[in-house]
């Protein structure tokens, strides 16, 4: 087992999918001796589930890698969709009233979650 911590790895996406499927599930002992699932014991992203014998779990490391990487993911996403929005009300879309109010609704609702995930100022 590794020394690093769940800030330092970067997997990539079908691993990240990989993971969010042993949180969901769980994966047998004789899968993790495959290439593609080696590296969660590598990382300790998992561990022997205390429920069910020859069965794996995630850790709580893996827990917090997701929770990162989700919280990561969305740093980047809303100023992004807050930006297209923006990038609309320069080619007056907003003159359609419908339009309008739907990017306000959306722009209302992104804001709120920058809020909660303790995004910007």
């Amino acid at each position: 087992m590794s020394n690093l911590t769940y800030k330092d790895l970067l997997l990539s996406l079908s691993e990240c999918i990989i993971l969010i499927r042993v949180k969901l599930i769980g994966i047998s002992y004789n899968r993790t001796f495959k290439d593609n699932h080696k590296f969660l014991r590598r990382y300790g992203l998992i561990e022997i589930s205390h429920h069910f014998k020859n069965r794996f779990r995630i850790s709580d490391n893996g827990k917090m890698y997701l929770r990162y990487r989700f919280r990561s993911f969305w740093k980047f996403a809303i100023p992004t969709i807050i930006s297209v929005i923006a990038l609309f009300g320069g080619y007056d879309v907003y003159t359609n009233p419908v339009l309008k109010e739907l990017l306000e609704a959306i722009a209302s609702l992104f804001g709120r979650i920058m809020e909660i995930l303790g995004i910007g100022s």
